[in-house]
């Protein structure tokens, strides 16, 4: 029989059948391409994890060898970046210290100073110390320091506002010495080194405009004190008061040798510092 004398309800039904396998062709086909995509997508995924964990681990390889590497030149000390060339260390530490502010009344509560609206305490400057608390004494043979200060008002280094000093010397066993070159003071009693040590009393050393130009040696842990005993410091005193309404930025810049040495935890305060801590 003849799709022509079928009758129409056959030839629907038919059609149908037809349709419906062809739906199911179709659908067996979406879910085996379904299959094989998730397959696919579940090896391209493994990889991913197993290269994201060959790059992680490679990564991991690599900040330990900068870590390694970078431990052999530069070295966290208090907050510090310590730089590192074979034995010499070096660092650089710098901050803008209070002037107190300025009254051209001449109120100030400081008759000595009535230009200083709010005078400010003494500013203790820890520039390098040593420590020999854990024993070895100060340094070893042939260690070596030097340090360099300079302080200035708004940056104007070419005039009489500026205060410079070099300090070189040596730690080594029971003793740290210097010669402080004195190129440029401006005020008597602006400056003084500040000295702590086991056998003697605190003492300050003035310095002052008649030094420049002069090389001053300087103990700052005579021998006979005990090799052991406590820090020894390379401190600056700092009376701000002599330069209200005129701020003052210093900058250190320090190299030393001894395995004893290292930057004060605290490098700049009011704190006055001791040889015992």
């Amino acid at each position: 029989m003849t799709t022509e004398t079928k009758p129409i309800s056959q030839q629907l039904t038919e059609v149908a059948g037809r349709a419906n396998a062809l739906c199911q062709t179709v659908a067996d086909k979406a879910g085996e391409i379904t299959t094989t995509l998730n397959a696919k997508l579940a090896q391209v995924d493994a990889r991913i994890t197993n290269a994201e964990a060959s790059l992680n681990t490679e990564m991991a390889q690599a900040q330990a060898e900068f870590n390694s590497w970078k431990s052999g030149h530069t070295e966290l000390v208090n907050g510090l970046e310590v730089h590192k060339q074979g034995k010499i260390k070096r660092y650089f530490f710098a901050t803008n210290l209070g002037n107190g502010g300025y009254t051209a009344d001449r109120d100030g509560p400081d008759a000595e100073f009535p230009h200083c609206a709010a005078p400010q305490e003494p500013y203790y400057i820890n520039l390098l110390e040593f420590d020999a608390q854990n024993g070895g004494g100060f340094g070893a043979g042939g260690d070596y320091f030097k340090c360099e200060v300079i302080m200035t008002h708004r940056g104007m280094f070419a005039t009489s506002y500026t205060e410079h000093l070099v300090f070189t010397g040596t730690s080594f066993s029971d003793c740290v010495s210097a010669v402080m070159e004195a190129k440029s003071i401006v005020h008597n009693n602006h400056l003084s080194l500040f000295i702590s040590e086991p056998d003697n009393p605190a003492k300050e050393i003035p310095l002052g405009p008649d030094l420049k130009g002069s090389s001053v040696p300087v103990n700052f842990r005579a021998i006979g004190q005990g090799g052991d005993s406590g820090i020894a410091r390379l401190t600056l005193k700092i009376d701000p008061r002599y330069h209200c309404g005129a701020s003052r930025a210093i900058g250190v810049s320090t190299e030393y040798t001894s395995e004893r040495g290292r930057p004060s935890a605290e490098r700049i305060s009011h704190n006055q510092p001791t040889w015992e801590r």
